[in-house]
């Protein structure tokens, strides 16, 4: 097991540096030029509708009050770790923020900074998706934490939703022209990675506290 998951942090984090470098590098790829193209000629308002929804969760301060609101869910549930880690998932918008900064990709043409945008310097910029990023960390830590604490229906609905909008936000953010289509793929490629991190470093502190409370029982 510890092998396999070795294997897949390995793969995951090659993967993301090839795709970064390459976005670094080259720019804009003729992949991502005929999605946009693609995009362009499908007209079905509705889909546009959800989509622009769905894009919006990821907006501005929306994330954030929502981070926060879960993680004084856990603390009022006495879940301090769960609190402090529901957290930390923010720092998915910090990685993406240096990311976007370091590689300097502009925008597909149809974007414009918004005054809903936080930190304009650093949204200027395309690879990677910050909202795709931080929806692959949070919803993703946040459904585990549903699989691993919760039971019956609740469960499976948390989960589904959580699931549901990580796989919804990559078209989102290509449909309402904010991102081209690498820049999602690198950023659920990147996500993915730092959930998996995120997740380890919550089960090590579990070990470790359970070690403490152990050793200070036979104390």
């Amino acid at each position: 097991m510890k092998r396999r998951l070795a294997v897949i942090l390995l793969l995951l984090l090659a993967a993301s540096l090839a795709l970064t470098l390459a976005a670094w590098a080259f720019g804009i790829f003729t992949f991502d030029l005929r999605v946009a193209l693609w995009l362009r000629g499908v007209e079905t308002p509705a889909f546009e509708a959800v989509m622009a929804a769905i894009s919006f969760l990821g907006d501005g301060w929306i994330p954030v009050v929502i981070v926060l609101l879960v993680s004084v869910y856990w603390a009022f549930r006495k879940g301090w770790l769960e609190a402090a880690f529901v957290l930390a998932t923010l720092s998915a918008g910090v990685l993406a923020g240096v990311l976007k900064v370091l590689v300097g990709r502009p925008r597909p043409p149809s974007f414009s900074l918004g005054v809903h945008l936080l930190f304009p310097s650093f949204n200027q910029y395309s690879y990677p998706s910050g909202h795709v990023l931080l929806f692959v960390v949070f919803y993703g830590f946040v459904a585990y934490l549903a699989w691993k604490y919760l039971a019956g229906r609740s469960r499976w609905i948390v989960i589904a939703v959580c699931a549901a909008l990580i796989i919804l936000i990559g078209p989102s953010r290509l449909v309402v022209g904010a991102h081209w289509a690498s820049d999602v793929i690198g950023s659920y490629l990147i996500g993915t990675l730092w959930l998996i991190i995120l997740i380890l470093l919550y089960l090590m502190v579990l070990f470790r506290r359970a070690e403490s409370s152990d050793s200070g029982q036979v104390l």
